[in-house]
């Protein structure tokens, strides 16, 4: 029989599962704070530029596949998704640079051009390595409900975890494939993807850099905001109501109370707002929280990522020395990120940043003869807020780079917008502005990860911080697991 389903936020999380639901015949009402649906994969217009506000590409295919193919489409037939190549250029302290590209035996030579025919073959071992690691993580550790002990720590979960290393530490694993400093970091930056340091990861989180050397970055057409967009207008099509504007004020198991004071009743919610804020701050007190299995941390012990400063500029000019995806590495690679996740939490002097110019792929983007530049520096949460100071040094900083890596001039820039870990806050709701959700530290991970299933019946979570975690891929696999739930439930 037809269930009721309320989904509070709108971010690809939510959408996915709303679709879902949606396609299952149930009724779904969606319930967006904002004036558009994606979250954080939104777009925004600066000067006569549109940008993406927070992702700018798409990695793992399969997850973004399969959900179309689970309500019977293609997506070809509703996102023209292009392969980026080169994947980007990458920038170092020392003015060398280097393009990287999923065609391994390109990909080989300029490794070898770099840093020679030891590290060549050392990145030739790396890909195969963690081609395997990615085929046996996946299935076993990411796309999996998690209901006991058991289903983490079984004797074949445990296997493959001494096969292939997995709680070794990233660096100094990767440092046994490349000497080469420059490619130790190329190898293992990754990790910045979910808002944690390389230094402090586990090596199961290398998978992130075979997504990009092994199968390939991309980038849909209109940008990342087509994705919500394209799942938002599929779910509608399946009679979801998307209720924009909406702001909740609080969840009591199924039962949802609007900012207005209207009350909204359901068999069942799932919550796609950022978890550690769904339980400060929208169920008060009336739930237990998410369901904790043994070992699992409760929410107020929860770890945050950290933040990200982004800028978007309208800028007069084609910036040739830029590709569509761009980074640049500082001189002091472990010093940065140490400045950013331990204490106490500072501002690097020399960031490490991103760049994007997607403008060169898509030229509509931006108006004739002009580019579309956003930059996104990792920098601390909100446990050490920004300056208007720390704002400008780091913007500062960044200008310079660019002027030395070729083609901008900071006079011309016609429009610039900023946002920061207190805009991440007030207008997407992420607890200390933490702009990738929860940290992915080995006690935060899988089966440590909370649980998308609360104590309280009827209350489930999506998103980057549960199951499985952070990242777009993640997102659309953790609406499968709690739809998953909601199967095994008997709702849906």
């Amino acid at each position: 029989m037809a269930k009721r389903f309320i989904v509070v936020g709108a971010g690809l999380g939510g959408l996915a599962t709303a679709l879902r639901l949606a396609h299952r015949g149930h009724e779904v009402t969606v319930l967006e704070k904002t004036c558009e649906v994606g979250g954080r994969a939104k777009s925004v217009q600066v000067g006569g530029c549109q940008f993406d506000a927070g992702p700018t590409l798409m990695m793992m295919l399969d997850p973004f596949r399969k959900l179309f193919a689970d309500v019977g489409e293609r997506m070809e037939d509703h996102l023209d998704v292009r392969l980026c190549d080169p994947l980007y250029r990458v920038f170092f302290a020392d003015g060398s640079q280097i393009e990287g590209t999923v065609r391994r035996d390109e990909m080989a030579a300029r490794v070898r051009a770099l840093a020679g025919t030891g590290d060549e073959a050392g990145y030739r071992r790396l890909l195969i390595d963690l081609e395997a690691l990615y085929r046996d993580a996946v299935p076993n550790f990411v796309r999996k409900n998690f209901d006991g002990l058991g289903d983490f720590a079984s004797p074949k979960s445990l296997a493959l975890v001494a096969r292939h290393h997995m709680v070794e530490n990233l660096a100094r694993r990767a440092a046994r494939y490349v000497q080469d400093e420059r490619l130790r970091m190329l190898f293992t930056f990754q990790t910045m993807y979910l808002g944690l340091s390389p230094f402090d990861a586990p090596w199961v989180y290398a998978v992130l850099t075979y997504m990009e050397y092994g199968e390939g970055i991309w980038y849909p057409m209109g940008g990342m905001a087509e994705v919500p967009r394209a799942v938002a207008r599929l779910a509608e099509g399946r009679g979801a109501t998307i209720r924009l504007n909406t702001p909740v004020r609080a969840v009591d198991g199924t039962t949802v109370t609007l900012e207005t004071g209207e009350t909204l009743r359901a068999d069942a919610v799932v919550l796609n707002a950022d978890l550690p804020y769904a339980v400060d701050r929208l169920l008060e007190g009336q739930s237990r929280g998410p369901r904790r299995l043994p070992l699992a941390k409760p929410a107020p012990d929860l770890r945050h990522s950290c933040s990200a400063f982004m800028a978007y500029m309208d800028y007069d000019g084609e910036l040739p020395g830029l590709r569509h995806h761009n980074v640049f590495f500082g001189p002091e690679f472990k010093g940065n990120l140490d400045a950013i996740f331990h204490e106490p939490l500072s501002v690097p002097d020399a960031p490490a940043f991103y760049a994007c110019v997607s403008s060169k792929t898509e030229p509509n983007l931006a108006p004739a003869g002009r580019s579309n530049l956003y930059i996104l520096v990792p920098c601390p949460n909100l446990d050490a807020p920004l300056t208007l100071a720390d704002e400008q040094k780091m913007l500062g900083y960044v200008q310079g780079r660019l002027c030395d890596a070729g083609g901008f001039d900071p006079d011309r820039v016609l429009a610039l917008r900023t946002y920061g870990p207190r805009e991440w806050a007030a207008d997407l709701n992420l607890s200390r502005g933490a702009a990738f959700g929860l940290s992915h530290d080995f006690w935060q991970s899988a089966f440590f990860r909370p649980s998308n299933r609360d104590a309280a019946p009827g209350l489930y979570y999506v998103g980057a911080s549960t199951q499985p975690g952070n990242g777009l891929p993640m997102v659309l696999i953790s609406s499968e697991l709690v739809e998953e739930r909601l199967v095994r439930d008997g709702l849906a």
